[in-house]
């Protein structure tokens, strides 16, 4: 059920409720469905007919079969860099991931390399096994990150690749290159068509687009926008060009309230020179304003205001297209990771040294299928926390579940998982 980009469910209704893709009752149980979807526009209302009972038979049959392996193995910081990475290349045999790349592979290993000051990303010596694991399988492994739109060290590829070089991320450490794939500015780009609800093409980094497989290293953390950062958004958002993030943040419509004491924070932290300072507060000039939301998180005072509610959904639905647009033509391909190790409440491109973490280090998950994998992040880390995301990081009008139940939607994988404890 995995990346079945376009496919609508088909829900049956009455006492049978039930999600499945045509794609799949067509394939499986040759179902001459077309003159229904056009009938009922998706939706195809068996109520209490012996054939809605079978059907839902067996899409109860198939649950199981459809529900992704996740593979977990406890960790944490206190286990040193070495095991860490020991434990991660166990999880990478478990799951059998090495069928998913080839010899001779252009292989993205898409990583977060750590803003400026930011001491609670996932170093290079965490990740060695794996990539040992891929030169092992004689792939063409490189370390990969995209530009930024927000000022700092990864706002364009000379101070990214150096920033990098600095954190470890380098041939002299982990024995491959760092390589900023889309380009110079952020702008070398390749057009994606895809079949999303909101997006019918979406740009994707060049260099991840021409690659033939991802090795995916997410660090899972909260997010002042997404609420969640994990895979879904190191795909969606980490692996678009310029353009591509531009079109996700359009979603945010930020502005600044009676609050405001004038500190200068939010202007100092534009990257789009949108906000000026009048004799009252600040003001952001809207037809400027690129949505990242950097002016939120840098102020002090709450005065940045912004409508989570439908501008959030929207936000992360658009990095789930753009996560869909990454994959595609790497169908069995791709290999995600989430470290959940240092979970702290904002992400990775904070230039802020030991962020607390929001809950105690949990460990690693792998897996085949990027919704799958989030979900049962997500799962644990609520566990852990006895709390909902949005609470334990304090934005607690944000749901991570648009881009979960939208990744799903659109066929990138699913949120039904079977947790597959590793020693």
């Amino acid at each position: 059920m995995r990346w079945l980009a376009g496919l609508q469910p088909v829900r049956v209704a009455g006492d049978y409720p039930v999600d499945m893709t045509l794609s799949i009752a067509r394939n499986i149980m040759y179902w001459p469905c077309g003159d229904l979807e056009k009938q009922y526009n998706g939706r195809v209302d068996f109520t209490g007919s012996d054939y809605c009972k079978k059907v839902v038979n067996f899409c109860n049959a198939i649950a199981g079969f459809m529900a992704s392996k996740v593979y977990f193995i406890k960790g944490s910081c206190s286990d040193g860099e070495k095991l860490i990475s020991k434990k991660a290349r166990t999880l990478f045999k478990a799951g059998g991931f090495a069928n998913c790349f080839r010899e001779n592979d252009f292989t993205a290993v898409k990583v977060h390399v750590g803003e400026a000051g930011n001491t609670t990303y996932i170093t290079p010596p965490c990740i060695r096994g794996l990539i040992d694991e891929l030169l092992k399988l004689k792939t063409k492994p490189f370390l990969t990150d995209t530009s930024a739109l927000y000022v700092g060290r990864r706002h364009n590829a000379i101070e990214h690749a150096v920033l990098a070089a600095e954190h470890g991320f380098c041939e002299a450490v982990l024995g491959i290159p760092f390589i900023v794939p889309d380009g110079l500015f952020g702008t070398s780009e390749t057009p994606v068509k895809i079949n999303g609800e909101l997006n019918k093409e979406v740009f994707i980094a060049s260099d991840i687009a021409r690659s033939q497989s991802i090795l995916s290293v997410a660090h899972f953390t909260g997010h002042c926008a997404a609420c969640m950062g994990a895979t879904l958004k190191t795909l969606g958002m980490g692996c678009a060009s310029r353009k591509g993030k531009m079109r996700q943040h359009a979603a945010l419509t930020l502005s600044i309230g009676d609050d405001c004491t004038r500190c200068g924070q939010c202007y100092d932290h534009c990257p789009a020179d949108a906000i000026t300072l009048n004799d009252v507060k600040a003001h952001i000039d809207q037809d400027k304003c690129i949505g990242c939301a950097e002016c939120l998180v840098a102020c002090g005072f709450n005065a940045v205001e912004c409508d989570w509610g439908e501008e959030d959904e929207v936000l992360q639905k658009n990095i789930a297209e753009h996560a869909l647009g990454t994959l595609e033509g790497k169908q069995n391909k791709s290999v995600f990771f989430n470290y959940l190790i240092s979970v702290t409440k904002d992400c990775d491109c904070f230039s802020v040294p030991d962020m607390p973490g929001i809950v105690d280090d949990i460990g690693i998950l792998a897996s085949t299928d990027p919704v799958a994998v989030d979900k049962a992040a997500l799962d644990m880390v609520e566990a852990k926390g006895g709390k909902k995301l949005a609470k334990l990081i304090g934005y607690d009008k944000l749901n991570p579940h648009y881009q979960l139940e939208h990744a799903q939607r659109i066929g990138l994988g699913t949120a039904d998982y079977d947790l597959v404890n590793v020693d």
